[in-house]
């Protein structure tokens, strides 16, 4: 009871100190953000200053009833500091879930997210991302170390503090994976994979490897993956990996060199400038779909599709179905996506004949007949 009486108190007079605090230096309704510094030291550190100085003058005739009450029912001296502290925390957190723009890195939680991995919260809910890389995908945040909206579509920093506005906002995680820190009422969103026993099925075919963390099916297909992928469908990864085929790009990763360097040599695939390839970068649905109608012998100069609509060219050339064509245009294109069209493509009609690209891939020697026989069976 000693507790619950010390601890009412000290939040009623931080409560208290918080809205004088807050009225004498906060922002206001037009600019309502305040500076990082100053939160994080000098309003944070006023208000425990303030509020303590205010528990001395207020109770001086009950010093003795209430401060001796404290000590003794946290034990030990410290204890009262960590109680003000819970109670402060308490009090920034009331305050922030009524959209006042407070920020305290006392209760920041780390967590682990992977790509495409999505936070969504309002009201002054903070994060920090450590590690990887992320964008802002919906309304807008802002980074309060200078007080500045990052709009929807533009890149985080990392080390950099950015705060969830009062109409909210949506951070989405674009690398592999990324590490966070985060304060606040927030949701988190995963992508459902939907296409795993169709990776498999194409991973019993040789077409797909995996990767370290397996096939990751939850991110996007980087170009340097969709030029290997295409090489594959093409039933050329022999003789892509029986040379050093010689390239201009120098930020080519070493598991991709010859795939890179056999496509750049046959002229299926060019750099973003003359020196720099980009592998890393994401690949489009329409991108990626130019690829498969490619494998099958259409091509953009016989005006057979076009790149832009190359995912409703698709559909109208009979390689995917339309509800195939209007889920990929509706959502983010993901490596999921990429074994599904890639599966779909299969089945599909090589240009001016009645074979198959799977029955084309087993005649080019790239895939067995029993493997063959497998997936079909599936």
């Amino acid at each position: 009871m000693k507790r619950r009486i010390t601890a009412v108190f000290l939040a009623a007079v931080l409560c208290f100190t918080l809205v004088i605090v807050t009225a004498a230096q906060g922002g206001s309704s037009s600019d309502p953000v305040v500076s990082k510094s100053y939160v994080d030291g000098t309003f944070f550190e006023s208000v425990i200053s303030a509020a303590r100085n205010r528990i001395e003058s207020s109770v001086s005739s009950f010093k003795n009833k209430y401060v001796n009450a404290a000590k003794s029912a946290a034990s030990v001296p410290s204890g009262e500091k960590e109680l003000i502290a819970a109670t402060a925390d308490a009090v920034l957190r009331n305050l922030q879930s009524r959209g006042r723009y407070l920020y305290s890195t006392r209760a920041m939680t780390a967590k682990t997210l992977r790509s495409g991995d999505k936070i969504s919260a309002k009201n002054g809910t903070v994060i920090m991302l450590l590690d990887g890389s992320a964008r802002c995908a919906s309304g807008s945040v802002i980074n309060i170390a200078v007080g500045r909206e990052i709009a929807s579509g533009n890149a985080l920093g990392r080390f950099t503090t950015f705060m969830f506005p009062e109409n909210g906002a949506t951070f989405e995680v674009t690398s592999k994976s990324a590490k966070v820190l985060i304060d606040g009422v927030y949701s988190q969103t995963a992508y459902d994979i939907k296409y795993m026993n169709e990776a498999y099925a194409l991973k019993s075919l040789g077409l797909v490897r995996g990767a370290a963390d397996g096939m990751e099916l939850y991110r996007g297909n980087t170009r340097a993956e969709s030029i290997t992928m295409l090489i594959r469908l093409l039933g050329e990864e022999t003789p892509a990996l029986s040379a050093a085929h010689k390239h201009p790009f120098g930020d080519v990763d070493a598991w991709a060199q010859r795939y890179v360097g056999y496509a750049y040599r046959m002229g299926y695939t060019k750099g973003v400038t003359e020196t720099r390839y980009d592998g890393s970068s994401l690949t489009t649905a329409n991108q990626y779909m130019t690829f498969v109608l490619r494998s099958l012998g259409y091509s953009e100069e016989a005006r057979d599709f076009k790149y832009l609509t190359a995912v409703n060219d698709a559909v109208r050339l009979g390689v995917i179905p339309q509800s195939a064509a209007d889920e990929i245009n509706s959502t983010e294109f993901r490596r999921d996506h990429v074994m599904h069209i890639s599966y779909l493509a299969m089945s599909a009609r090589v240009k001016g004949s009645d074979m198959t690209l799977l029955a084309r891939l087993v005649a080019n020697g790239a895939v067995s007949s029993a493997a063959a026989n497998e997936f079909l069976e599936r």
